[in-house]
């Protein structure tokens, strides 16, 4: 057995821990691992706050589902998703099994009907998207009938390593779900995942 396909067995047994800082966010600011702050929360414009309260409520339903990602993705040495050559990012062997949230966002996601993601620029929504040689913009009407809201939530995940017999960051995750209605199922998707 080769000494990276050890480690990987070894490292088979951190499973996803959340880890809980105490300390207030007074200035709902960016976080790092320095920081031991709770998480910065950010409200889109518009979306009111029994709307925000509904979504919020999910949150330990938002954490099972994140950990199983975390799980999946970076942590079970029998995935088939992780990368297995030395020198890849993110490396397994690195990875403590803990994370903090740092980011939380609520708002809205605009799509058409094929799917293209609108943003609300100057009061109307846009879709920019480049065609291989110039920047194009699409622009709809907020009441557009072509268009559909749908509510978004943000999660950015900082996943801690032990490169140097410290804990600290290592790797940001950065995870996103849309939603039909406030109670639909949720399923998150990774947006990126990068060096931190």
């Amino acid at each position: 057995m080769d000494l990276f396909k050890w480690f990987r067995r070894e490292k088979g047994a951190a499973r996803p821990h959340r880890i809980v800082f105490e300390k207030e966010n007074t200035q709902n600011t960016y976080i790092d691992w320095e920081d031991q702050m709770k998480p910065r929360v950010t409200l889109d414009d518009g979306i009111t706050p029994e709307e925000h309260q509904a979504l919020a409520a999910r949150w330990d339903e938002m954490l099972k589902l994140a950990e199983a990602i975390i799980w999946h993705n970076y942590l079970d040495p029998d995935s088939d998703d992780l990368l297995s050559e030395e020198d890849s990012f993110p490396d397994i062997r690195y990875l403590t099994g803990n994370y903090y949230v740092a980011d939380v966002s609520y708002g809205y996601t605009y799509r058409d009907r094929d799917g293209r993601a609108y943003h609300i620029k100057e009061g109307r929504l846009r879709h920019k998207h480049h065609n291989g040689k110039e920047w194009l913009e699409e622009w709809q009407e907020m009441d557009s009938p072509e268009i559909t809201r749908r509510y978004m939530i943000f999660l950015g995940l900082h996943l801690t390593g032990n490169e140097n017999g410290q804990e600290g960051d290592y790797m940001g995750l950065d995870l996103i779900a849309e939603l039909d209605a406030l109670d639909s199922p949720m399923e998150f998707e990774i947006l990126s995942h990068d060096v931190i």
